[in-house]
């Protein structure tokens, strides 16, 4: 498998790679499956895409997104509803839409929350090891020292630590229920898919933050 984040002048990434063949996405990255990257070429792709890991931001607080929630224009002007409703003596109407403030606050606070620190799992991702092919050889490096055109091994039980295009593979599967919901593993192949299909019907792509279960 490899990498597949954009390139720079070095060489030409497929921009669509679930789109390209196995074979293009090796030559347009200049790479041999067989050996790998050299270190010459590794070195080179870090100085230019710098280390694999997603930009660090500040952490927010349970706190802090709650506090986002209710600040919000929509929240503001259903409270100012269900006060004008209390006001003129409309106490179901108050609650009614008092209910429906409290539910959007909760909803929308779930799913700010959980995304938070859906990205701060994919972060610590940075911090696992890989299996890569470089040089002819099989060596194990930090996941944050993946770059573009690096051939990763994968087994299964193994957390993905970056976008992989698939260029061998035998009964694979994955769960990328953290990415798409589906419960079930999806079947994953080499053969390239049209570019028009939505992310989770990209078969021969596997994706960072999900697991191969087969």
């Amino acid at each position: 498998m490899i990498p597949t984040r954009q390139a720079g002048e070095a060489f030409a990434s497929p921009t669509e790679p679930w789109a390209t063949s196995a074979e293009e996405t090796l030559a347009r990255l200049r790479v041999d499956a067989g050996r790998g990257l050299t270190d010459a070429a590794v070195r080179a792709r870090r100085e230019i895409h710098g280390p694999n890991r997603l930009r660090e931001v500040a952490r927010r607080s349970a706190w802090r997104i709650l506090v986002d929630q209710l600040a919000s224009l929509l929240v503001g002007l259903l409270a100012a509803a269900a006060g004008a409703a209390f006001a003129f003596g409309e106490t179901v109407e108050g609650l009614a839409i008092g209910s429906v403030v409290l539910l959007n606050t909760a909803i929308g606070f779930l799913t700010e929350h959980r995304a938070v620190r859906s990205m701060e799992a994919l972060r610590a991702l940075g911090r696992v090891s890989a299996t890569v092919r470089r040089a002819g050889r099989v060596r194990t490096v930090p996941a944050e020292e993946l770059v573009p055109g690096d051939i990763v091994l994968i087994e299964g039980g193994d957390v993905l630590s970056a976008d992989l295009r698939l260029i061998e593979a035998s009964k694979l599967q994955a769960d990328e229920s953290t990415l798409t919901g589906e419960s079930f593993p999806v079947a994953k192949r080499v053969a390239a898919v049209s570019t028009e299909v939505p992310l989770a019907e990209r078969a021969s792509m596997l994706f960072k933050g999900t697991a191969v279960t087969r």
